[in-house]
Formats: structure tokens, C-alpha cells, sequence
């Protein structure tokens, strides 16, 4: 994994809400100023899109921080690229480009998951069954 930095802005996010729950846990262990020793967040690149597979919460803490050049790396894992290409077309659909557009969809835990996290997995079981 080689890390090197993105302007923030570049990068797309592939979720429409972030789970309140973890923004509270992750706000007393990350320290978003400490970019050169924190874990780089995974990026993909579909088209000309970069988008981010992993670390809305982080990336999200970044953005409350005003750092916008983050430690990132090219996610080289064998994802479902049909999800995160539905995901991406939800976020535009939805006008969620940047990571600020994710700051008045902070959702509670439970409805994270319903809203989010079960949408993400019909999305999934649907792609499936129509390959």
C-alpha cells in the first residue's frame, strides 16, 4: 500500500449518510492534525471518478478540521464495482459530491443501518440475481 495525499475535494463520496454512533467514537481516537501518522483512506477510481471505499467517517473529520489534504491510497481490493457504481449513482442522484454534503445526513445508529446499510445490501442481492 504506497500512500500519498488528495485534495479533499477530488475525492467522491460513495454513501449517502454517516452514522452519528461512530463520529462519536472515532472523534476521540482520531486526531485529524495528525495527517502523516494517520491511516490512509482507501480511494478507487471508476471513469474519472475518485471515490472513496471505505473512511466517510474520517474523511468527514477531516473536512470538520479544515484539512483538506488527506492521506489516501489506491484500494486494491476485489470489490463489487456494480455496488459502488449504484452507490456513486445514488450520490449524485442525491447531489452528495463532496464530503461537506454529508453533514445534515448524520443519521442514529439504528437508522443508519435501516437506511443505509440495508439499502446497500438489496442493492447487492439484486445485482447478484440479475448476473
Amino acid at each position: 500500500m504506497q500512500k500519498f495525499f488528495l485534495d479533499l475535494y477530488q475525492i467522491r463520496p460513495s454513501q449517502l449518510y454517516l452514522d452519528q454512533s461512530k463520529i462519536d467514537r472515532l472523534q476521540g481516537q482520531f486526531d485529524p492534525l495528525n495527517i502523516r501518522n494517520n491511516m490512509p483512506l482507501p480511494v478507487k477510481k471508476i471513469g474519472g471518478e475518485v471515490f472513496l471505499t471505505d473512511g466517510h467517517t474520517r474523511a468527514y473529520l477531516y473536512d470538520c478540521s479544515k484539512i483538506s489534504m488527506i492521506p489516501v491510497y489506491w484500494d486494491e481490493d476485489d470489490l463489487d464495482i456494480e455496488v459502488y457504481q449504484t452507490c456513486l449513482k445514488w450520490c449524485r442522484e442525491e447531489m452528495i459530491m463532496f464530503i461537506s454534503d454529508l453533514k445534515d445526513r448524520i443519521l442514529p445508529h439504528d437508522q443508519f443501518v435501516e437506511q443505509w446499510v440495508n439499502r446497500c445490501e438489496a442493492a447487492s442481492q439484486k445485482l447478484k440475481k440479475k448476473n
